[in-house]
């Protein structure tokens, strides 16, 4: 095999590691759900957090696929403030560019630590 052809193999290789890697669910996110009701009082507030999936090494992926990898780093982000629950996610992208050119995928949301 040729060097040129062992680089670009190794380039690919990279890339991909590092393109989906931070979309897996950790264990800590897998704890945190997402919710239509405004949390209890008894719920604390964390803040808001906002989970992103950048579209420049996504492949052919889909806005809606996009949508799910940050759905997955938004959890893993709320997991890591020390929350256990997402309320008022919303897609935060900006949809007018995406329908022409792939952008990025963001989904923002309230964290709370609820018991």
């Amino acid at each position: 095999m040729s060097i040129k052809k062992i680089l670009l193999v190794s380039a690919v290789l990279a890339l991909t590691a590092c393109s989906s890697s931070q979309y897996t669910l950790s264990s800590a996110g897998a704890n945190v759900q997402f919710v239509d009701e405004k949390p209890s009082e008894s719920c604390q507030f964390l803040g808001r957090a906002e989970g992103t999936r950048g579209s420049f090494f996504s492949g052919t992926k889909t806005h809606s696929q996009l949508m799910r990898d940050a759905a997955i780093d938004l959890r893993n982000q709320a997991a890591q403030m020390g929350g256990n629950v997402i309320h008022n996610a919303q897609d935060a992208s900006m949809k007018v560019i995406s329908d022409i050119a792939p952008t990025d995928a963001v989904m923002a949301g309230d964290v709370y630590k609820c018991q």
